[in-house]
């Protein structure tokens, strides 16, 4: 239990400072945990519901400053402008292919989770799309890392 409650309070101050690295974390969780099941799949559930909680920190932020002069002073640049509509085209009205990304940026960090937050925010994807899917995509590399060290030490 201490190593679950551990991990959820390692996993927001990951998803809220980038250079904290929650992947360094569970490798050495791993070694401690080694084979139990258990505790493998109660630290992966609590690193991905510590993750959501910090990356909705991000979601907010993108979305309230969305009405921001700095926000649009940049929007009003082409390049920024371009890549905003981009994005919001490209995942405005399709929840799915939105979960498909930020399931991809969850899981495998391609494109970066904390640049899909900050889009997810600013394009007011609905939570219901966004928490459960980062909150499984992150538990499940979490799960993938703590699995895979624990059975490379065995």
């Amino acid at each position: 239990m201490l190593a679950a409650l551990a991990t959820f309070g390692t996993s927001i101050l990951s998803a809220l400072v980038p250079f904290v690295n929650l992947e360094v974390y569970l490798g050495v969780l791993a070694t401690r945990i080694g084979d139990d099941a258990a505790a493998a799949l109660t630290c992966a559930a609590a690193a991905g519901l510590g993750t959501v909680v910090g990356k909705l920190v991000w979601y907010w932020l993108a979305a309230r400053s969305m009405q921001s002069q700095w926000v649009a002073k940049k929007l009003s640049k082409e390049s920024w402008k371009r890549t905003f509509d981009r994005w919001h085209t490209t995942l405005a009205g399709r929840p799915w292919l939105t979960a498909a990304v930020l399931l991809a940026a969850s899981i495998a960090g391609v494109p970066p989770l904390l640049v899909m937050s900050l889009v997810a925010g600013a394009l007011r994807v609905r939570l219901e799309v966004f928490v459960p899917t980062v909150a499984v995509g992150r538990a499940v590399r979490a799960w993938l890392i703590l699995a895979g060290v624990g059975a490379v030490l065995t």
